[in-house]
């Protein structure tokens, strides 16, 4: 098993990306990679953005896509909006190959 990636998934709350997390968490656990996915409210990122090693956004917060940027980059945390499509379908495999391709650039 390769190296352990740290992700966090923001929204206003936590309702709607914990379960993503647990999502991305699954497809991780069947490809074997050593994925630990966090859910957290954007407030809670500024205090913990160093712990991560990548984050995303959920489309709904997407307004405070500037504000987190400046946050993840502060520590050099890749950060995105989650895909669209693939946060409507809960789809854990498509969020992780968003993250994994974050994770290369």
């Amino acid at each position: 098993m390769s190296e352990q990636i740290k992700l966090i998934i923001l929204c206003s709350w936590g309702a709607t990306s914990s379960q993503l997390a647990k999502k991305v968490q699954e497809a991780a656990s069947k490809r074997n990679l050593n994925v630990i996915a966090d859910a957290g409210g954007t407030g809670e990122f500024k205090k913990k953005a160093k712990d991560y090693h990548v984050a995303l956004l959920e489309p709904q917060v997407r307004h405070l896509k500037k504000e987190m940027t400046k946050v993840a980059e502060e520590y050099g945390v890749p950060i995105d909006l989650v895909e669209q499509r693939a946060f409507a379908l809960m789809d854990g495999d498509k969020v992780l190959d968003q993250v994994l391709k974050l994770l290369e650039k």
